[in-house]
């Protein structure tokens, strides 16, 4: 069944926790890389693509305004020379880079978490150069091959910037690099 669009006028319209859902939904129903296509993520995700302009890498759009200055952005980046096709989904504050997440973080980290792990992810984190956590990392194995596994990052973020808190969603997408 394909969703209704989710998008007026270049902007899509649906709230923080149903374009995490659409997203969870989408990545659910990839047996591997190779699965992941326009016609896809239309179907599941409700959000139609245009083909990147001439000299892009890939095709964006952001949201409608949410709350307190949050937005996000649904990126598709299709196959090319140095990259593998894949998707990303990142929330932005347009107005103060460190205002609270909690507009936005109905689906947080936990969820995610959970949800990936659900569907036979397998999750590691990745620390920087002096320990701190940079992302999680969740790979699904394909079984057509390597070449189709799925590797999700997941960028947590605070609730409230600089206080141990609940854990939301900064950003999740796929890692393309080849």
């Amino acid at each position: 069944m394909t969703l209704p669009e989710a998008i007026t006028a270049d902007k899509i319209t649906l709230s923080a926790e149903e374009i995490g859902e659409r997203f969870l939904k989408l990545i659910e129903s990839l047996d591997s890389r190779d699965d992941l296509s326009p016609e896809r993520i239309r179907e599941t995700m409700g959000i139609p693509l245009k083909v990147p302009e001439q000299g892009k890498l890939s095709v964006g759009y952001w949201s409608v305004d949410l709350a307190d200055g949050w937005r996000y952005a649904f990126t598709y980046t299709p196959e090319s020379i140095s990259l593998l096709k894949g998707v990303d989904l990142t929330f932005q504050n347009s107005v103060d880079e460190l205002a609270s997440m909690s507009s936005i973080c109905k689906l947080d980290f936990e969820y995610y978490d959970r949800r990936l792990k659900a569907m036979g992810f397998m999750a590691s984190p990745t620390y920087g150069p002096i320990g701190q956590l940079e992302d999680w990392r969740y790979t699904k194995l394909a079984k057509s091959g390597a070449a189709g596994n799925i590797v999700i990052s997941v960028i947590p973020h605070n609730l409230v910037p600089r206080e141990e808190t609940r854990l939301c969603v900064k950003s999740i997408g796929t890692l393309n690099g080849r």
